[in-house]
């Protein structure tokens, strides 16, 4: 019996993406006694090679290609991941051009639409919206295992803080003296610094960082992963590489402040989120440094 061919089509940033993965290994677990599952993903280059190198997907192809992009007016034309078994799209709610070429030169048995972020009266996690969705359209998924907690007692305590906009991002003083904070108690953190944050930052401020604490730019999504998974615990805003942290089963303290924690938290096997006390408070600097150096100190503590 040979595998099931899947495609899944996806053009989000990090998070996005990363929060795809629960799905695929929910896949993989409806089709395991029909031969399994080949998810093959349609996304970002970087993003579907990391995943690809990470095991998480079996192949992956750009969704910036002209064949792909070509699907989106009309006469697209036949493609190498469109000849799957059941094809996944996020891009399209099932009544565009985009639909349209698929059902005429996809092979899938199985169409199926899902919109990525979930409706304004959805109240699970946005991995359940992407279940109930393809429910609804017949595919019947149940929820996968979390990943397995890995146990990395001389990994480094990385610090990491960026997001996607101001708001989602705790102030960067106050990251500075949580650092500061733990090299008193005896531990010393290294910064992941993304090429926003320098911008945001300034040279000035990020040298005088570099002066004090250890810590390097990522480029690459996989060296990333590869780095993560290494580490012994990872601080950081609501983001894709706090994503990327707890997906890796790195235990993870995660910041929130605008966004919902119950749609929008990672996903791990040990996922602690913090965010200001006050009933509602949504303004993230108002998180005190003391209460997130506790959380860590007690996580530390474990090991």
């Amino acid at each position: 019996m040979s595998a099931v061919k899947i495609t899944l089509v996806h053009q989000g940033a990090v998070g996005d993406t990363v929060l795809l993965v629960p799905l695929v290994k929910a896949l993989r677990k409806r089709f395991a006694m029909e031969g399994g599952a080949q998810v093959f993903l349609v996304s970002r280059p970087q993003l579907g090679q990391m995943l690809t190198m990470l095991g998480f997907v079996d192949g992956y192809a750009s969704a910036d290609d002209q064949e792909h992009t070509a699907w989106f007016a009309e006469g697209g034309k036949r493609t190498a991941w469109g000849d799957c078994n059941v094809l996944i799209s996020s891009v399209s709610d099932g009544k565009d051009v985009w639909a349209e070429n698929a059902r005429r030169v996809s092979t899938a048995r199985q169409i199926l639409f899902m919109d990525p972020r979930p409706a304004g009266d959805f109240q699970g996690h946005v991995t359940e919206w992407h279940r109930a969705q393809l429910h609804g359209q017949g595919l019947m998924l149940e929820k996968a295992p979390l990943p397995l907690l890995r146990n990395n007692p001389d990994g480094a305590i990385v610090i990491h803080p960026g997001a996607g906009g101001e708001a989602k991002c705790w102030p960067r003083e106050k990251f500075l003296q949580l650092g500061r904070d733990l090299k008193r108690n005896g531990f010393w953190p290294t910064f992941i610094l993304g090429e926003a944050e320098m911008e945001r930052w300034g040279v000035k401020f990020v040298q005088a960082l570099h002066a004090e604490f250890s810590w390097y730019l990522h480029m690459g999504f996989y060296e990333l992963a590869e780095r993560l998974g290494r580490a012994r615990l990872f601080v950081g805003n609501d983001s894709g590489v706090s994503h990327l942290a707890a997906m890796m089963g790195v235990p993870v303290i995660e910041l929130f402040g605008p966004s919902d924690e119950m749609q929008w938290r990672a996903v791990g096997p040990q996922v602690h989120v913090l965010r200001a006390e006050s009933p509602g408070e949504r303004d993230l600097s108002k998180l005190e440094v003391a209460r997130v150096l506790g959380e860590m100190m007690a996580e530390l503590r474990k090991v």
